[in-house]
């Protein structure tokens, strides 16, 4: 009979439904518990979607292999669990030796040995370095600092293990949310690792290099395409894909099903985009255009993913407002009319303002921490009996701009 592991998987908060789906078609599932905090019904009420934190938080308790729990798409970062609690004193620095009593009180046997497991590389524990992190949100008399401290204090007492902050084997996670904790052994290589300010990192195999590296994960991009249920033979778009995360994971998580399509306007990202798709042979082409003129066909489009632009970074409100109605008119011309929309936004006012006046219908809303942020997912689809008013005229336009050098291009 296998052995039993219990992690901690951290995932896209809002989403962890479809996380579940995901892990009980996969895995051998002896038990699994969402506990991302919620709103409370009365006050005093709490910014769940809000902070680093406020990532979802479920408990996964399976006799499944290490190879088949590193292959769910649709976590952010998976951890051996040690210890949780929803009663963390915020008031007192007794708080921080709560934590710390709870750490000691945890099966770090288990925990390490499933540390083991993943990392795959043998040291002798005695060799062992490790860091304790702490993200933390919500009022607090203590500091993350002072909670990473203790947890490093009590960890190098107990095990004999060196401290290094830079080059270490083994992580310690505390992730606080208000008065809830929980902690666990990061499971990912830390040799690995591109962001290592992130609370949870991801690998990035389909990208060509860091330098062309989107802040989209690539959880998010599978979840995203989940909520698209595209078919066999489906044509997706992004048509504001910066360095293509979208239209590559769209192909690579469907083993190369659908056909995917991206574009952006400015020249570096959609150099970054060739780049990345051509990392391996895949149905991906990039092109060089304007998102709100796009060169292509009426109702020519299956499934559109885009995680659209915010902030200011890309571009600012009042440009944004003038552009999000354009950008959707457009998408909902090259839309088929079973087609299906699933988009990414930080700005539900200006979302639902640039549509108000358009044939669409929203299927489903869900709101989500992106992080540390507050924004939503919207599932949109055409409303049958007016999208026809939406015509091609006025949209195409006269001289598509074309892919430049070595990118992959539609239109090549």
């Amino acid at each position: 009979m296998a052995d039993t592991s219990t992690y901690l998987l951290l995932t896209l908060r809002g989403l962890e439904f479809l996380v579940e789906t995901e892990i009980r078609s996969k895995l051998q599932v002896e038990g699994l518990e969402i506990c991302s905090v919620q709103e409370h019904a009365r006050p005093p009420y709490l910014q769940v979607m809000q902070g680093q934190a406020a990532v979802g938080k479920i408990v996964l308790t399976t006799q499944s292999s290490a190879a088949e729990v590193q292959q769910l798409r649709s976590v952010q970062a998976t951890l051996a669990l040690l210890t949780k609690s929803d009663d963390i004193d915020t008031e007192s620095s007794s708080g921080v030796e709560q934590i710390g009593q709870l750490l000691m009180k945890s099966d770090w046997d288990a925990a390490v040995r499933l540390w083991k497991a993943h990392v795959g590389q043998s040291i002798a524990d005695s060799a062992i370095t490790f860091r304790g992190s702490c993200v933390r949100d919500g009022k607090h008399v203590y500091n993350s600092q002072t909670v990473a401290g203790e947890v490093g204090a009590l960890v190098a007492e107990k095990f004999g293990w060196s401290v290094d902050l830079t080059a270490f084997d083994l992580e310690v996670v505390i992730v606080i949310f208000h008065n809830f904790m929980v902690a666990g052994i990061a499971l990912a290589d830390p040799r690995k690792v591109q962001f290592r300010n992130r609370l949870a990192n991801e690998t990035r195999n389909a990208l060509a290099d860091a330098h062309c590296v989107s802040t989209l994960r690539p959880s998010t991009a599978y979840l995203m395409l989940q909520l698209a249920e595209n078919r066999y033979g489906d044509v997706v778009l992004d048509s504001m894909c910066g360095v293509g995360t979208l239209p590559i994971c769209a192909t690579d998580f469907t083993n190369d099903s659908v056909y995917a399509l991206g574009g952006e306007l400015d020249e570096l990202p959609v150099g970054k985009a060739g780049q990345n798709a051509l990392t391996r042979a895949r149905p991906v082409d990039i092109a060089r255009w304007d998102s709100t003129r796009l060169p292509l066909r009426s109702h020519s489009i299956d499934r559109v993913l885009i995680d659209m632009p915010f902030g200011v970074l890309c571009g600012n409100h009042r440009r944004n407002n003038r552009m999000y109605p354009k950008v959707f008119k457009e998408l909902l011309r090259v839309l088929r009319s079973d087609g299906r929309a699933v988009l990414l936004v930080m700005s539900k006012k200006l979302f639902k303002g640039a549509i108000k006046d358009l044939p669409f219908r929203v299927v489903a809303e869900h709101m989500v921490s992106i992080g540390g942020l507050g924004g939503g997912i919207y599932v949109l689809e055409p409303n049958p009996s007016d999208a026809s008013q939406v015509t091609e005229v006025e949209n195409i336009p006269k001289s598509p701009i074309r892919p430049k050098g070595d990118v992959k291009g539609a239109f090549a």
